[in-house]
């Protein structure tokens, strides 16, 4: 170490600045756990927590200054003296024995404190093993409200045969009967019938529930009700109510096992959505086992793994048959894959359900109506009144940028996107791949390359799996902007890619193929489509994708009509197939057998297709006119 940085170290060391920064670190660290606790119990929003910790922060720098320049001596708060002067006005003394200051009887305190508030998070010992990543519920004893006495005895009946039934979970921790007794029986003077919500929040926290249970008794002529409500025991919000009724105490035994059934699926189900980072706001059944399914499949849904998602949104129904949720799952699956049919069936499967939905819920059936009846200006509706609903929405507003998107309305489509991608930062939850790369197609159609670039590289960074992807729109928006280094270093990866992966070359010219052309490099994407071609003569896909470009850029319309025919007649079923079929037509003057080969190919379409209703558009005023 050098002289001055020795030097300027022992004049540290002699100004106390290392002693009051550690005093002022663990007091810090001790306020900001305190503030986590107490703020939100007084009722403050969270951002007082952070502007504390802010608070904190800075004033760091500004203890720093303070202790370098001013000590605390005998005499007050004095002048920290230059090292000069100190050494002008000192004689050689003896160095003194060192004696335990007052200083150092704070810090040492001080750091038992802060030893006592980690040691719990670092060695998670806050909570039971039970506890990790599940919720903890307290069942309180049920008040008597029959105003019979004979019943007294199930108020403690009824709580205990709850507490066994829902320990049966392996999401739940619930608190043992004992010792909610022996938390309850401490209120001095406490008879069950007088348990306030306030009593049985206190008791909740002192035995570190986040949930609480509490329910009644009730008796009306013959009938016996139960009821029981799950409740926040910080704001005293009630999540859930339920009620059962029954004939006689006889019943209890199964009035107590179905609550807990309902009690213990609805808590399941809200662990579960803790769990994940999709958007699951709108989901409703009653069966845990049916909505984990269900989240499989939306695990595979959100990877484009679509026989995986249908097998497991198909797995769901078979538990709960009228899961809406599920169907309308399955009628985007099978949207995207093309099979318009069955999208269509399971959409109309959903609507009949509708009139047993809540409003919300009805709005996302509607949604998916609009969307396989290709009626993009009622889903715009639909979406902006589900918003209204559910301002938070981050996968509705994702919907809302695609139907946008579809109708080439970049700059709505890039506002809806930005939402979503701001709501998914704000909740912590992971968005969409697509809602990637549609904002970077949003940014691209406007012309705000830079803003593309970096979505492609957040989603690059969020989606590792979907690297290639984001490769090739990198690739895209570099030849766009004429920026050939960039271009070349991504369409570089993307050779490394098929390599890794051991596809044939000709898929390689494809990729390059469909990036030039995107970039509206149509001599380069004719090149490379006809490399593929050359490689692969008898591929329909190349076939099919040099046919478009031929004929939708007037490169050679005649030539990609020879290709098109053989595979439109050979696969009448394949909507892209026939519109490209059409297009060539159209692009030949056939109207009247274009018109109705785009038809054919509108039907076939799971969802709107903006350049296909503009082309039969363009067909039908030709037709129209005569």
């Amino acid at each position: 170490m050098s002289k001055s940085k020795t030097g300027f170290w022992k004049e540290l060391n002699r100004r106390r600045v290392p002693k009051v920064l550690a005093m002022y670190a663990a007091t810090a660290f001790i306020i900001m756990e305190a503030s986590e606790i107490m703020l939100p119990r007084l009722g403050l929003p969270d951002w007082t927590v952070t502007f504390v910790i802010i608070l904190l922060i800075v004033g760091l720098p500004v203890v720093f200054v303070l202790s370098w320049v001013f000590d605390i001596t005998p005499q007050g708060v004095v002048k920290t003296s230059p090292i000069e002067e100190m050494k002008e006005s000192s004689e050689p003394v003896e160095a003194p024995r060192r004696k335990l200051r007052l200083s150092d009887m704070v810090i040492i305190l001080l750091l038992g404190a802060v030893i006592v508030l980690i040691y719990p998070k670092i060695f998670n010992e806050g909570k039971t093993r039970t506890d990790r990543g599940r919720i903890s519920i307290a069942v309180m004893p049920f008040k008597n409200m029959t105003g019979d006495t004979l019943y007294n005895l199930w108020q403690g009946g009824l709580q205990n045969l709850l507490i066994t039934s829902l320990s049966n979970s392996e999401e739940l921790s619930v608190r043992q009967y004992e010792t909610m007794y022996n938390v309850l029986s401490k209120e001095a003077g406490l008879n069950l019938a007088s348990i306030t919500p306030s009593m049985a929040s206190n008791a909740a926290r002192k035995v570190e529930a986040n949930t609480v249970v509490i329910g009644n008794l009730y008796k009306s002529g013959e009938i016996i009700r139960v009821t029981s409500n799950i409740m926040n025991p910080d704001s005293e919000e009630i999540y859930k109510s339920y009620e059962l009724q029954g004939n006689s105490e006889d019943d209890f035994f199964v009035l107590a096992d179905s609550m807990s059934h309902l009690i213990r699926d609805f808590l399941e189900i809200q662990s579960i959505k803790k769990a994940v980072f999709y958007d699951n706001k709108s989901v409703y059944t009653e069966s845990p086992e049916a909505y984990k399914l269900y989240l499989k499949g939306m695990d595979h849904h959100v990877r484009l793994e679509y026989p995986q998602a249908i097998s497991y949104f198909n797995r769901a129904l078979d538990l709960d048959t009228v899961f809406v949720s599920a169907m309308m799952k399955l009628a985007w699956c099978y949207g995207d894959t093309q099979q318009a049919e069955l999208s269509k069936k399971w959409a109309y499967k959903a609507y009949k359900h509708i009139d047993r939905l809540p409003p919300d819920m009805q709005l996302l059936v509607r949604i998916q109506i609009s969307a396989i009846q290709k009626d993009p200006l009622n889903q715009v509706l639909h979406l902006k009144e589900f918003l209204s609903y559910h301002p938070q929405s981050m996968l509705q507003y994702y919907v809302l940028g695609w139907v946008l998107f579809n109708m080439e309305q970049w700059e709505a489509a890039r506002d809806a996107f930005e939402q979503s991608m701001n709501l998914a930062h704000k909740q912590e939850l992971k968005t969409w791949v697509w809602t990637y790369s549609l904002l970077g197609n949003s940014y691209h159609y406007l012309g705000q390359h830079k803003k593309e670039q970096k979505i492609f590289e957040e989603g690059r960074e969020m989606w590792p799996q979907q690297k290639s992807t984001f490769d090739y729109w990198q690739a895209v928006c570099a030849i766009s902007t004429g920026d050939s280094t960039q271009a070349n270093f991504y369409m570089e990866e993307i050779r490394l890619m098929t390599e890794q992966k051991g596809w044939p070359e000709a898929n390689l010219w494809l990729w390059y193929a469909g990036i030039y052309e995107w970039a509206e490099s149509y001599d380069e994407a004719e090149y490379y489509f006809r490399k593929a071609l050359s490689l692969k003569p008898d591929n329909r896909l190349v076939q099919a994708e040099l046919a478009l470009l031929l004929i939708e850029h007037d490169i050679n319309p005649e030539e990609g009509l020879e290709l098109i025919t053989p595979l439109a007649e050979q696969y009448p079923e394949n909507p892209d197939y026939l519109y490209t079929y059409g297009l060539g037509l159209y692009k030949a003057a056939e109207y009247q057998e274009a018109n109705e080969i785009l038809d054919r190919s509108w039907e076939l379409k799971a969802f709107y297709d903006h350049t296909h209703f503009t082309l039969d558009k363009k067909v039908d005023d030709i037709l129209d006119r005569g």
